[in-house]
């Protein structure tokens, strides 16, 4: 089984027909895998404030919420097209050839919707961490539906 494959079949689940920057469709709440693609019982919840990116973590479901986007002036934005780039090479070899990205972030992480480029309705998601010196992609399952 190839490493796209492999990756795909334990990261990537259907999404509604959707490409482009990341909006309000990803507001929803995330539970880091693990290499087996099993929730970690880490989850993080995207949601938005007066217009800015809030990214809330906690280690067990019935945890309090607490701000994970880091200290004041640490807001999310829309991450560059070269910055994507970079993040998607972070990927096994053959994911930038089958796969778009979309991404916003701050200095500690992005938070990245992978779609298929044949097939938009199929992607998943990625926290990539930017604080190791190498972007390095974290899986994440999407656990609640976007709001209407």
């Amino acid at each position: 089984m190839s490493k796209l494959l492999l990756f795909a079949v334990i990261f990537f689940a259907p999404l509604s027909s959707l490409a482009g920057e990341i909006s309000d469709f990803d507001i929803a709440t995330y539970s880091l895998t693990g290499k087996d693609g099993q929730p970690s019982g880490m989850q993080m919840r995207l949601s938005r404030t007066n217009g800015n990116w809030v990214m809330e973590g906690r280690k067990e479901p019935m945890a309090p919420w607490k701000n994970i986007s880091c200290d004041t002036g640490c807001d999310y934005r829309a991450s560059t097209n070269t910055e994507q780039e970079i993040y998607l090479a972070s990927f096994p070899s053959d994911m930038p050839q089958h796969f778009d990205i979309s991404c916003i972030q701050n200095m500690a992480n992005a938070f990245c919707r992978l779609t298929r480029k044949d097939d938009p309705s199929v992607g998943g998601y990625a926290l990539i961490a930017l604080v190791t010196g190498k972007p390095m992609p974290m899986s994440l399952q999407r656990l609640t539906r976007p709001y209407p």
